[in-house]
């Protein structure tokens, strides 16, 4: 099941990803529980046939600031996608993942490409508080 925030007024809506499938096995992006997985975002999961959940693996750390809203901190799977025996992964942040789903493992990470400097937040869409230097 792909999680989907409720839209409020501190965050847009996460990105509805859809689930992919290798050799009957459905991958899917899953909202993590706080106190078993230690983060809510980031989060993939294999389910069979039958719609039971085999595994879960956090791709990417996603931990939350206490005195921060929680929601707003999430980071969601912008993209979920098959290449060849490999799942292809694409965080909010651009940052991209490649996950062996045989292993269970995150066999890479790659940066986001550089992009200019925004005053929006592109998680919240809340403009950033910039500190003076």
């Amino acid at each position: 099941m792909t999680h989907h925030t409720q839209p409020g007024a501190s965050r847009a809506p996460a990105p509805r990803v859809a689930p992919v499938f290798i050799a009957g096995v459905r991958y899917a992006q899953v909202a993590g529980n706080q106190d078993t997985d230690g983060q809510v975002g980031g989060i993939l999961a294999a389910y069979d046939a039958s719609n039971r959940e085999l595994w879960r693996l956090k791709v990417y750390a996603n931990a939350r600031r206490p005195d921060l809203e929680g929601d707003v901190q999430d980071v969601w799977f912008r993209s979920l996608r098959v290449q060849g025996d490999r799942l292809l992964i694409e965080n909010e942040r651009g940052e991209q993942f490649e996950v062996d789903p045989a292993a269970r493992r995150v066999l890479d990470r790659h940066a986001p490409a550089t992009q200019p400097a925004s005053d929006i937040d592109p998680i919240s869409g809340q403009p950033r508080i910039r500190l003076p230097e």
